[in-house]
Parts: C-alpha cells; sequence; structure tokens
C-alpha cells in the first residue's frame, strides 16, 4: 500500500502529464482527482492545496517561457525580433443618414434622402528599429474619392471594396523632429473647414516641436512651439504644357499652458499653396463624383488658384462644472485672388469660417457624455472644395449653417453618436439641405 508521501508524489506526477496535455482541461482533471484523494483520507486539505499551488506557479513559468520562445523565434525570423512590435488596430462605423432636401427654389423637386452605411479601417504599425516606424491601413471607400471612406448597404449586397488607406515611413531621430513619406495622416493642425478629417495626403512632411517650453518663457508663460510642413501630389498630367497638381503647405504654432486653472490655448497659423490648379480640368486632378465640389468653373477648367491662409486656436479649460470645455476659433481666406476679380464678377467669394464649442469627454465610462455645437460658413473659392468635409452641406463649399452633436461613451471599445447639420447655400440657387447621421463607432 501505498504511504501518503508515495500517494502525494504520485499525484504531482499526475498533474503534471495533465498540465502537458492541455492547461485547462488538466486544471478541471487535477481539481476532481485532488478531491476524491481528500474524500478517501489519502490527502489532507492543505496537501492537496500544495499540489495546486504547484501546478498553477508551473503554469506561469512555462507561460513565461513560451513568451520567452516566441520572441527568441521571432528574433531568428528576416528582420529580426522587430515583429514583436507590431501593433494592429481598426474601427469600425455603422451609420444612418438622412438627408432632408429642399430645392424648392430652384424648382426642382428632389426628395429626401435615407442610406445605411459602414466604415472599416484595419492595419498595423512597426518598428523595424527605434527611430524608423511603419504604418500601413486599409479601408473602406470610393475608388477616385480622396475623402470618401463610407460604404452604402446598396446594390443587392454586393461585396464592398478595400483600397490602401495609409502607407507611410516615420524616421524620428530626435524627440524634436520627425521625417514622414508616403500615404500619411494629415500632419497639419486643422479643422474641417479646410480639411476633411479623413483625408491622407500623398508626398513627404517633416514636423518639428520643442519637447520643452522655451527657457526665456518658461516660469511666467510654458511655450511649446512647433512647425509642420510638406509637399503633396495631387495628380499626374501627361502633358508637357500644364504641370503636375501638387500642394505644399507650412505651419506654425504653440502650445502654451496659461496660468488659469490648468488653462491650454494651441495657437497657429498655415498657409496651403494648391499649385497648377487654374486652367487645368477638373477630371485631371480628381475622379470624385462631387468634382470641383462647388469651386469656380468654366468649361469644365478650374477659374481660380487657392492659396489658403488659415489661422485656427483652440482654447481648452479642464473643469466646467466638473467637465472639459473646449472652444474652437478657425478662419481662412484664398489670397491668391484680388477685390479686382471680385468687381469685375470673376470670382464668388474668397472666405469662411468657422466658431464652435464642445463640452465633456467620452471615456471608457458608461454614459460619458460629450456634446458639441460649431457655426461655420464656408464660401465658393475660400478653400480648394474637393478636400474640404463632405458632410457639411452635402460636401464642398458654398455652405453656411449650423452643426449639433452629442456622442455617448459605452465602454472602451465603442460609443453612440447624433450629428445634425442645418445648412444653405450661400449663393446660386441657394438650396436648403440639413442631415442627421446616427452613429455606433467601435474601436479594435
Amino acid at each position: 500500500m501505498y504511504s501518503k508521501r508515495g500517494a502525494f508524489l504520485s499525484v504531482v506526477l499526475a498533474a503534471a502529464v495533465l498540465l502537458q496535455t492541455g492547461l485547462a482541461q488538466a486544471s478541471s482533471e487535477t481539481d476532481a482527482l485532488l478531491n476524491k484523494l481528500v474524500e478517501k483520507g489519502i490527502l489532507t486539505v492543505s496537501e492537496a492545496q500544495e499540489v495546486r499551488n504547484e501546478a498553477a506557479g508551473g503554469s506561469k513559468e512555462r507561460a513565461t517561457a513560451q513568451e520567452a520562445d516566441v520572441k527568441e523565434t521571432a528574433s531568428k525570423m528576416p528582420g529580426g525580433s522587430w515583429l514583436s512590435t507590431v501593433k494592429w488596430s481598426g474601427d469600425l462605423r455603422l451609420r444612418h443618414e438622412t438627408q432632408f432636401r429642399d430645392t424648392s427654389s430652384s424648382g426642382a423637386d428632389t426628395p429626401n434622402r435615407n442610406r445605411e452605411r459602414f466604415r472599416l479601417r484595419f492595419g498595423f504599425t512597426a518598428k523595424p528599429m527605434d527611430p524608423l516606424e511603419i504604418g500601413v491601413r486599409l479601408g473602406t471607400g470610393t475608388s477616385g474619392d480622396p475623402i470618401a471612406p463610407n460604404q452604402s448597404f446598396t446594390n443587392t449586397f454586393d461585396k464592398k471594396a478595400i483600397f490602401i488607406d495609409k502607407a507611410y515611413a516615420k524616421y524620428t531621430p530626435q524627440q524634436w523632429v520627425s521625417m514622414i513619406g508616403g500615404k500619411m495622416d494629415n500632419p497639419f493642425l486643422y479643422t474641417d473647414l479646410v480639411w476633411d478629417p479623413d483625408t491622407t495626403p500623398e508626398g513627404a512632411a517633416v514636423q518639428l516641436k520643442s519637447p520643452e517650453p522655451l527657457p526665456v518663457l518658461k516660469e511666467w508663460l510654458p511655450v511649446q512651439p512647433f512647425v509642420n510642413a510638406g509637399a503633396f501630389a495631387l495628380g499626374e498630367i501627361n502633358n508637357a504644357k500644364k504641370g503636375h497638381p501638387s500642394v505644399w503647405g507650412i505651419q506654425g504654432g504653440a502650445n502654451i499652458d496659461l496660468p488659469f486653472e490648468g488653462m491650454t490655448f494651441q495657437p497657429s497659423v498655415a498657409y496651403y499653396d494648391f499649385g497648377e490648379i487654374k486652367g487645368n480640368t477638373v477630371a485631371s486632378v480628381t475622379t470624385a463624383s462631387a468634382g470641383a465640389a462647388g469651386n469656380t468653373t468654366s468649361g469644365g477648367k478650374w477659374v481660380f488658384d487657392y492659396n489658403e491662409l488659415d489661422i485656427l486656436g483652440r482654447l481648452t479649460i479642464p473643469d466646467v462644472l466638473g467637465q472639459p470645455v473646449v472652444f474652437v476659433g478657425d478662419a481662412v481666406w484664398n489670397v491668391a485672388q484680388s477685390s479686382a476679380d471680385s468687381a469685375i464678377g470673376k470670382i464668388d467669394n474668397i472666405g469662411g469660417w468657422q466658431a464652435g464649442v464642445e463640452v465633456g469627454k467620452v471615456t471608457e465610462k458608461l454614459g460619458s457624455l460629450k456634446g458639441f455645437y460649431y457655426f461655420k460658413r464656408l464660401e465658393s473659392n475660400a478653400v480648394f472644395g474637393p478636400l474640404t468635409d463632405s458632410d457639411f452641406g452635402a460636401g464642398g463649399t458654398n455652405h453656411f449653417g449650423h452643426i449639433f452633436g452629442a456622442q455617448v461613451g459605452l465602454n472602451k471599445w465603442a460609443s453612440v453618436g447624433l450629428k445634425y447639420f442645418r445648412t444653405d447655400e450661400i449663393i446660386g440657387s441657394q438650396n436648403h439641405n440639413d442631415t442627421l447621421q446616427a452613429d455606433v463607432q467601435t474601436v479594435f
């Protein structure tokens, strides 16, 4: 007959075998066996618990060893251990949208529009070495349209297209400088007055920022300046008489800590020069269905240049009755045009502005809330139409109106939101277009 110690050793060996065949199954079977041995008086309760503790400790050791094996295997593969730096991410947005369209002023009879839509994006970043980051993201969209990531539920369940949304390399040799090349996130500080949030420019950019407040001002007003610059291609024209449409921009600004209860102010000034637009055909620059998107054209060609001066400011108050509040103001002028053009009727309008306030913040807490209101006026030739917000006034320029919205957090991965645009056209037929959007957003 076995002694208690012999039985104890036998149980330990049995538990080890079971752990090798599957941790979850082994844990269950080991518990059943230990309970039976305790019932028969072969083991005491404390001896059984000792076996469980040793088994749990062994599983942790095996998990650590397996993690080390994975890293070692990755280090031996082509490219080395950088494979362990790959980070995957994505997001999915489901949307119901209704457009309430009043075109009675133009004599047309356009019914309201209802549609269900979704946006899917997923990708990864990796660091082959510390200063270098590679990023790739795929996403839904429409061929030829730079700002349309949504796909509508239509065409009898047809398959939906996936495109390359980002593909870039970012080199950061020092904390204060980054150089980016490829198809990237917008490197500028902006609002949707000038750039649609889904725009991913193609070209090269440099970002400079002060890692610490300037020593001269640090004692009484901490200021961290930054500079962003970029050059991007808009199109390639196989015609020696015309240059390639492109845009380059430069922006200077600062992050300023104000001496009032943690308030911060972020002013910036940007200049964007859209080259080789005037005189080029719309089709040679963009194949998007919106075309020139409100800009003045003649004979299918752009009539004006677009050199945009953008002045932007954000004031953040961290606590107003327990909630953060952000005030935003943005103004833009197309300085390529002159009052002489306006006097002879060649130009419609060359300015735009918006102002708004955001209250609250969406967090991972259920019921966390953010509300916002903006007023926007964007005249016909204030900005390059194909790249401005695709939702306000159904997209493009020549609109003014109000934007109301709220977003509620469900958890760290999901939120729901409502957004309402009440807009009118500034010149021309002066049609009225209201849009309601109801969203469910998830990240993964």
